[in-house]
Formats: C-alpha cells, structure tokens, sequence
C-alpha cells in the first residue's frame, strides 16, 4: 500500500468514526456501548496507518 492509500484509508475511517460519533450521540445506552467499542477500533487503526506514513 503506498501512502496516498494510506491517506486515502485514514481520510475514509476518519469519515467513518465522525458518522460513527455522530450516531452515538442519538443511541440507547445498550447500543452506544457497542459503538464506543467500534469507535476505539477506528481510533487505534488511524492510529496505526499514521504510523505507515
């Protein structure tokens, strides 16, 4: 993967975790624990491709 893929995945989970974020604010409790488990996975996989720049 070469790094405007690299960027190119960053820019889409970043989009991803803003949807994500967004919903979250709307959910139930039960649903909201499941999603911040989801954003935390976003999060570190960011993280991760940033790291790959």
């Amino acid at each position: 993967m070469d790094q405007s893929q690299l960027q190119e995945c960053i820019t889409e989970c970043e989009s991803a975790l803003s949807h994500l974020n967004n919903a979250m604010s709307k959910a139930h409790e039960q649903a909201k624990q499941k999603m911040q488990h989801a954003s935390k996975d976003l999060e570190e996989c960011i993280a991760e491709c940033r790291e790959l720049l």
